[in-house]
C-alpha cells in the first residue's frame, strides 16, 4: 500500500531539483518538464519518512483539476489533450545519474506510474530515485516556479535550472564541456549518441540551443542578467578553447546585482562574427536560408572570415549578393 498525497493547492514559489537530477541525461519536452516540476513542487521529506523506515509505503500524489488546470494554464476541457502524449512518453522514461569522478552511474525509470482518471492526475515516483528527488545531498537547485512554466523551450528550461543552482558568490557554475552539454540538453539518444549529427558543430549548438535559450530567460525572469563576453560579443557565455578547438562552453551571469549587469536588450541578440561563419557554411551547402540579418552580418564579417583562411568560393560571394538584394527588393 503506498500512501496518497492529495494536492489541493501549490503553496510554493520555487521547487527544489537535487543536483543529480539538475545534472541528469534525460530529454524532456517543455510539457513534460513542467509535469516533472509539478511533482517535485509537491515533495516533501516528510512524506518519504514511512517508506525510509521500512514501512514499505512509497508516496504516491494526486494533483486535482484547479491545481492542474493553474499549473498548465489551460482550462478543465483542454487537461486530457494537455497531459496524454507527455504522460504517455514520461511513463516509458529512464533518467540516467551519473558520477564520472568515481566512475559509476545508475539508469532508473523516473515514474513507476502516471494516470489521469476524473480529472485527477496520479503519478507514483520510483522510490529508487528516493535519494535524488529528495536532493539529500549534494545540495539543489531551488527554481522559481513561475519563471520556469513560462519558459516555452525545453532548452531554455534546462539551462536556467542549471543557472539557478549556482546563484551565491560561494558557489560557481564551471565551464561545461561540449560533450556534457549534449548530455545535459537532452541531445543524446540511449546509445549516447547525437540525435542530430549537426549539432556535433559548436557553432549550431550555440546558434539553436545556447543562445535561444540565454534570450529567453532574460525576458522571463528579471533577477538575472547575462554579461557580455569582451573577447567575442557574446552575451552570456565565453568559449574554452585547447588549440583552435572549442572544448567547453562557460556560462557568464549574475543574480540580483542589476546595477552591475549589462543586460540583454529586447532586440534579439547581437549577431557577431562567429555567426557569420555558421551563416557561411549554410549559404554554401544551400543547408538552410538565412534571415536578411544574418545575410548582412555575414556581409559585414566575411573580409574578416577570408583572412583568418576561410576558404570562399566566387560562387559563394554571388550567392550571398544575390539573397541579399532579393530581401531589399521585398
Amino acid at each position: 500500500m503506498s500512501e496518497i498525497n492529495n494536492i489541493e493547492k501549490i503553496n510554493q514559489d520555487f521547487f527544489k531539483k537535487s543536483h543529480k537530477l539538475v545534472f541528469s541525461q534525460i530529454a524532456l519536452s517543455p510539457v513534460e518538464a513542467d509535469i516533472f516540476a509539478l511533482l517535485l513542487n509537491s515533495i516533501h521529506k516528510e512524506q518519504w519518512d514511512e517508506y525510509a523506515t521500512s514501512t514499505g509505503r512509497s508516496p504516491v500524489y494526486k494533483f486535482s483539476t484547479q491545481i492542474l488546470s493553474e499549473w498548465f494554464d489551460v482550462s478543465n476541457k483542454a487537461l486530457y489533450t494537455t497531459l496524454y502524449k507527455p504522460s504517455a512518453r514520461l511513463a516509458g522514461k529512464s533518467i540516467g545519474i551519473k558520477d564520472s569522478e568515481n566512475g559509476q552511474f545508475k539508469f532508473n525509470p523516473l515514474f513507476k506510474e502516471i494516470s489521469y482518471k476524473g480529472g485527477t492526475l496520479t503519478i507514483a515516483p520510483n522510490e529508487m530515485l528516493m535519494d535524488e528527488y529528495l536532493g539529500v545531498s549534494q545540495g539543489h537547485s531551488q527554481i522559481p516556479q513561475k519563471q520556469f512554466r513560462t519558459l516555452k523551450s525545453e532548452h531554455s528550461k534546462r539551462l536556467y535550472t542549471i543557472l539557478c543552482r549556482f546563484k551565491g558568490e560561494t558557489t560557481k557554475l564551471h565551464p561545461q564541456k561540449i560533450e556534457e552539454l549534449h548530455a545535459f540538453f537532452g541531445l543524446l539518444n540511449e546509445k549516447g549518441e547525437l540525435m542530430k549529427k549537426s549539432y556535433k558543430e559548436v557553432g549550431i549548438l550555440i546558434k539553436r540551443i545556447i543562445k535561444p535559450a540565454i534570450e529567453e530567460i532574460n525576458n522571463i525572469d528579471p533577477d538575472i542578467g547575462f554579461i557580455i563576453d569582451e573577447k567575442s560579443g557574446n552575451v552570456g557565455f565565453t568559449y574554452h578553447k585547447k588549440g583552435n578547438k572549442i572544448v567547453a562552453i562557460e556560462f557568464l551571469y549574475s543574480w540580483k546585482k542589476k546595477e552591475e549587469i549589462k543586460k540583454i536588450a529586447k532586440h534579439p541578440v547581437d549577431l557577431n562574427e562567429d555567426d557569420a561563419l555558421i551563416t557561411l557554411n549554410e549559404v554554401s551547402t544551400k543547408s538552410r536560408l538565412p534571415s536578411f540579418d544574418e545575410l548582412k552580418n555575414l556581409q559585414k564579417h566575411l573580409k574578416t572570415l577570408i583572412f583568418r583562411g576561410e576558404v570562399v568560393p566566387e560562387e559563394t560571394i554571388k550567392t550571398i549578393k544575390l539573397l541579399i538584394e532579393a530581401e531589399l527588393e521585398l
